[in-house]
């Protein structure tokens, strides 16, 4: 069971990957299943232990739900925690909406600090060469000007404008590490 999770999840990444990159946009019909699937699974895990803490405050038998762990009701916490900082991410159009779901699906997958972490340097050994190509034949010391006159305009992120005609299709620099912590990690 576990071995056609697993596959089902790497089909899923792989798919979302190979369409942002031949289309640029990520349909909600590959990423609204998945957040609501693994989020709600996240979501009935974590109410499962709080009522059964709850239940057991009263001294009443907790039966079926011991089987949920305080790991459960820390996993909800941090898919909320990372789901409020992928909409601000979203807001502040540093990503797009497609990239913003597959991360939060992502993240609801694998809700652990360690993912994160793993996750933080998979994107900046992928991205970083990414950004010297594009950034290649600029000058180092037109930057802080570049910088201050984007704090003098009043607008340190992206404008939605921006995000539109210069946003790249990135999603599978959330989905080949996913892949890789998912074979290999987890």
């Amino acid at each position: 069971m576990l071995l056609l999770l697993k596959a089902i999840a790497t089909l899923w990444l792989l798919t979302i990957a190979y369409v942002d990159a031949r289309t640029a946009t990520i349909s909600n019909r590959l990423t609204l299943p998945a957040m609501a699937l693994v989020g709600g699974w996240r979501v009935v895990r974590g109410a499962c232990y709080v009522l059964g803490v709850a239940i057991a405050q009263f001294g009443l038998s907790t039966g079926r739900w011991e089987q949920c762990s305080v790991a459960d009701a820390h996993a909800l916490l941090f898919v909320l925690g990372a789901w409020g900082f992928c909409f601000a991410l979203w807001e502040l159009h540093i990503l797009g909406g497609g990239d913003v779901k597959v991360l939060m699906g992502v993240l609801a997958l694998f809700p652990s600090t360690n993912f994160v972490v793993f996750l933080s340097l998979a994107v900046l050994i992928l991205s970083l060469p990414l950004l010297l190509f594009r950034l290649r034949g600029k000058k180092l010391r037109d930057f802080p000007q570049a910088l201050r006159k984007r704090l003098t305009a009043g607008c340190l992120f992206p404008t939605q404008r921006e995000l539109e005609e210069e946003g790249r299709p990135y999603a599978w620099t959330f989905c080949v590490p996913g892949v890789i912590y998912l074979w290999f990690l987890w």
